[in-house]
């Protein structure tokens, strides 16, 4: 698509600026264009060598552990085709036995994977369990009572970790779950789930004998969990007492 306007833009290639006719370029002239290309096919040439090489290294280090009885967990990962994370959850499952030497050498015996084979059972698909419609949802403004946090940084948590909303009306409601289960994630502590009681600064200042600055410092310093009400900042009453009785 031709741009009505011109467009400045910086070549992909050379990383010198240009006047774009159309707003895809990428690049500033041909021969950029070209030697990018060339450039792309090189690295695939390259990575797919690389592939090529691993291959036939893995193979032939398969094929010289045929001969050995014992075999740590990377030999074991190597000829099974997994990840050694993998072999170590089934050694931890118990279904591949092994024997911890120490506390950086653990052996697993040939014919133990071999015998995982002996008996085969009929192989059955798993059945995938159908996803429960979610019943329990929170109004924004019941996350900053119970949570504590302002309104466009519930919005932000809801996008960043994509948790299903639904409008009711003009209200957007949140997945109770989902919500609960992030600030779960997050370390919140769930005896101060309800935050009833808030403090304004000023209350902090004559409660705890504490200066404005330092008062908005110590909110600032430990996230106290804060909201907004007619324009009037309120802070966690909960969270501040727990902090300052630690202090003590």
């Amino acid at each position: 698509m031709r741009a009505k306007e011109q467009i400045r833009k910086i070549c992909e290639f050379c990383k010198n600026e240009f006047i774009a006719s159309r707003i895809d370029m990428r690049y500033c002239c041909h021969d950029c264009n070209r030697k990018a290309y060339r450039a792309i096919k090189r690295k695939e040439v390259i990575s797919f060598t690389e592939t090529l090489v691993y291959k036939e290294k893995a193979k032939k280090a398969a094929l010289d552990l045929s001969n050995r009885e014992y075999l740590s967990i990377s030999d074991a990962a190597l000829i099974l085709g997994w990840s050694k994370q993998t072999v170590y959850n089934y050694c931890h499952k118990g279904i591949i036995p092994a024997k911890r030497i120490s506390n950086r050498i653990t052996l697993i015996r040939k014919r133990d994977i071999e015998n995982l084979f002996d008996k085969i059972e009929p192989y059955e698909i798993l059945q995938t369990g159908e996803r429960k419609p979610i019943s329990e949802w929170y109004t924004l403004d019941q996350i900053t009572e119970k949570y504590g946090l302002l309104r466009h940084r519930i919005r932000k948590v809801i996008n960043t970790e994509a948790i299903p909303t639904k409008k009711d009306g003009t209200r957007t409601l949140v997945s109770k779950n989902h919500t609960d289960a992030y600030f779960r994630k997050k370390g919140f502590d769930s005896s101060l789930s309800n935050l009833a009681d808030w403090y304004t600064a000023s209350d902090v200042m004559n409660h705890y004998n504490m200066t404005e600055s330092g008062v908005y410092t110590f909110m600032s310093k430990y996230r106290i969990p804060k909201k907004r009400v007619n324009g009037k900042l309120y802070y966690s009453k909960q969270h501040i007492d727990k902090l300052k009785n630690k202090e003590q």
